[in-house]
């Protein structure tokens, strides 16, 4: 059923647009006219461009009618991000001699996150078209941002974007898998303020910034805290010839957890802790905290779940939930009030120079996502 030569014809077509995040102008200029040539209402979500001004496209929807018997059903959103990572501009894909897989020539990443979702969304709607086949109303939705803190979803159009229920297309693995949960995220960033001397002359005087930063590095609780909640500093500079007690450290860190209330209290812990290395030394601490992801695990007994275990039981699929501690547009999704999952697209070692999709595993996955959205009460 599914054109297995055209999807990933798409797909490479689809890698070689540059989308690094804020520059998803390309792919978004793509989709506006290949689905505006099939009839389509097409539109560009203008709520996520006021909200994300520094970005260069905002969210594209596509309204697709419902057929057949599923005409008047509730509309069914599927969904991928436009952006990629870096190294992702000049992206050259080709296709293993083996037939197995599609990789970049390994100065950049592939871009097979999300790239292979768009491809696997357009491969369905063609497959639609060419059946016939009956279908709710679906509501394509492609989203800018995801890879720098799911700006598109988090700030959709909401009356642009009426369906209740969505697949995410942007996973790892095999159909059947699912993400049904993730973290709270929080950025922590900010400064040590301490006092400039001369490292030789007088440096009871100064106040060492990085002296501070250690010290309450020290006290911190990092890494795996528990088995919900993970802490770690990703950044800290302090850039001064060696003979000035530096007066600036500025840092960069992250508190993820499972479950909101541990992530409360580790952000809280981190905070005190700065504050507490600042104060005993005489130092100023100046500090921001963001989030920008908020913590959810949906319930077995939601219908979207349970229409996904369904049809894993009908094709002789074995249905894994998973809960992970990674960001997708699910966050923003669901916490616009959208029951979401997210599916396994087909890529393979995201983010990284080897990111390949692998072909068998992208073309099962596209069969999975058509037989959602084509067998709604069987």
């Amino acid at each position: 059923m599914i054109n297995k030569d055209r999807a990933i014809k798409m797909f490479c077509e689809l890698v070689q647009i540059d989308s690094v995040s804020l520059n998803e102008k390309g792919v978004a200029s793509f989709l506006k006219s290949y689905f505006t040539n099939l009839g389509y209402e097409v539109y560009e979500d203008q709520v996520s461009v006021q909200k994300v001004p520094q970005a260069n496209s905002g969210n594209i929807v596509v309204k697709i009618p419902g057929t057949g018997a599923y005409v008047n059903h509730d509309p069914i959103i599927l969904e991928a991000h436009m952006d990629t990572v870096e190294p992702g501009n000049g992206v050259k894909p080709s296709v293993t001699e083996d037939g197995k897989y599609v990789v970049s020539d390994g100065t950049t990443i592939l871009g097979a996150d999300d790239k292979a979702g768009i491809a696997q969304i357009i491969e369905v709607e063609a497959v639609l078209r060419e059946h016939d086949f009956s279908h709710p109303p679906l509501e394509l939705l492609f989203t800018i941002s995801e890879e720098i803190g799911i700006l598109g979803a988090f700030n959709i159009d909401t009356n642009l974007v009426t369906g209740k229920t969505a697949y995410v297309l942007d996973g790892g693995g095999g159909p059947g898998t699912a993400i049904i949960g993730g973290p709270d995220f929080y950025d922590i960033t900010g400064r040590i303020i301490g006092r400039a001397s001369h490292a030789g002359a007088a440096p009871d005087k100064g106040i060492s910034s990085i002296q501070v930063m250690s010290d309450a590095i020290s006290k911190m609780r990092l890494l795996k805290v528990d088995e919900d909640t993970t802490t770690n500093i990703g950044r800290v500079i302090c850039d001064y010839p060696t003979n000035v007690v530096p007066e600036v450290t500025t840092f960069e860190m992250e508190v993820r957890s499972l479950v909101p209330e541990k992530a409360q209290a580790q952000v809280k812990h981190v905070v005190d802790t700065l504050q507490a290395s600042a104060d005993s030394f005489g130092a100023k601490l100046e500090i921001e905290v963001g989030q920008s992801l908020h913590a959810y695990h949906l319930d077995d007994s939601l219908a979207i779940i349970q229409n996904y275990k369904a049809m894993c039981e009908r094709h002789n699929l074995t249905y894994n939930g998973m809960v992970v501690r990674g960001g997708t547009d699910v966050s923003g999704l669901t916490f616009n009030g959208i029951n979401a999952i997210c599916l396994a697209a087909g890529g393979e070692f995201a983010h990284e120079l080897k990111e390949r999709l692998i072909i068998d595993e992208f073309v099962a996955n596209t069969q999975q996502v058509l037989w959602l959205v084509t067998e709604i009460d069987a």
